[in-house]
């Protein structure tokens, strides 16, 4: 037994010597920048640091030769970036990262004569990036929760540009992306692929209460999302903080609040039904996250849960009266195998709700069949 533990043991510590780290597709954005003085001209060898406002973790970096910086793959949130050098005052600034965009923070430090510190404030979203050509469009966490897509973040893309619906019966999700088919689009959460291996379109739907951010790539994305030929739809979950965060949600659809449709108000009229059929929809959960070791480890969770009850509706249809099949036999130039395909299959019987509907201006009786009550 002691031989079996000691050999697990060591295939484990081997597994850890050798184990490398496994990169996806990319899940945040990244900050760019150059650290200059005040005459503009670059200042290497500049300690960076890069803080997390919410979970107060840190990067840091050194600027090259040239005075710039770079901090990949960062996640999305509000950041502030702290410069420091030899003969210069501490310098900040504040800036937004947005997931699957650069940001561009370029730091002006000042001599170091009088002790103090330079703090600058970025504005907020970057309209046009500059730094590359992808194009796309980002939603943010309130954008997320307060728009009405339904618990779905497909719905998203039809707000940005050079997207449009697609037709019924159209394979795939998401809509069509400059003018490609719908199936093409390529979906992946928190860098891993989201999509279904048996037909076009996401494979696990996503709590809306647990969405991050979520960017639309819609022409000239990186490589790293070349699984899709049309729209790359990135989506981020929430992660905890250095504070306690959550949130409750609830929905709720039934007959009562849902309009009549053309079919149950045709069933009504005619007597085939007394009442709408029953329906509820109701779906209910919430969100909790926060910190389990300050500044180094948290936990966030999500839970939902969506009960749905119905009746089955009433299914009719319309079919000749008796009275009104022998009509149709009588008219002239009636095809006997038409005539003989409506009275084995079509004609009201007697037990049906007959309305008396007529067909155009023949007077051909018609009623209604119900097949289900």
């Amino acid at each position: 037994m002691q031989k079996q533990l000691g050999l697990v043991t060591a295939v484990l510590a081997v597994l850890l010597a050798f184990a490398t780290e496994g990169v996806a597709q990319a899940t945040g954005g990244s900050v760019i920048g150059q650290a200059l003085d005040q005459n503009g001209a670059v200042v290497p060898n500049v300690t960076v640091t890069l803080k997390n406002e919410a979970t107060g973790q840190t990067l840091t970096t050194q600027t090259t030769g040239n005075g710039a910086f770079s901090f990949p793959n960062t996640l999305g949130g509000e950041y502030t970036v702290t410069a420091t050098a030899s003969g210069f005052q501490e310098a900040t600034e504040k800036v937004k990262v947005l997931l699957n965009q650069e940001s561009t923070v370029n730091v002006v430090l000042r001599p170091a004569g009088v002790s103090g510190v330079v703090e600058v404030t970025s504005g907020g979203e970057t309209l046009v990036q500059t730094e590359t050509s992808q194009v796309g469009r980002n939603f943010e966490t309130r954008q997320v929760q307060d728009l009405p897509i339904f618990n779905d973040v497909r719905a998203l893309a039809l707000l940005s540009p050079n997207v449009v619906a697609q037709g019924v019966g159209v394979a795939g999700d998401g809509g069509s992306v400059g003018g490609t088919r719908p199936h093409a689009n390529a979906f992946n959460v928190d860098g891993v692929d989201n999509n279904s291996p048996d037909l076009t379109g996401k494979q696990v739907n996503i709590i809306q209460d647990s969405i991050s951010e979520v960017a639309i790539l819609t022409n000239n994305f990186n490589a790293e999302f070349g699984t899709g030929a049309a729209g790359q739809f990135n989506t981020v979950t929430k992660s905890g903080t250095n504070s306690f965060h959550g949130s409750a949600f609830g929905y709720l659809q039934n007959r009562h609040l849902n309009a009549t449709t053309t079919s149950e108000e045709f069933n009504l009229q005619s007597g085939v039904i007394t009442e709408k059929p029953a329906f509820t929809d109701r779906r209910y959960g919430g969100t909790l996250g926060g910190p389990i070791l300050k500044n180094r480890l948290f936990f966030f969770g999500a839970y939902q849960r969506e009960p749905i009850s119905q009746q089955a509706s009433g299914v009719s249809y319309t079919a000749p009266t008796a009275a009104g099949l022998t009509q149709i036999a009588a008219l002239s130039g009636a095809s006997p195998f038409v005539v003989n395909l409506l009275r084995d299959n079509l004609v009201l019987p007697t037990t049906a709700t007959e309305t008396q509907t007529v067909l155009g201006t023949s007077g051909i009786p018609f009623g209604v069949v119900s097949l289900i009550t």
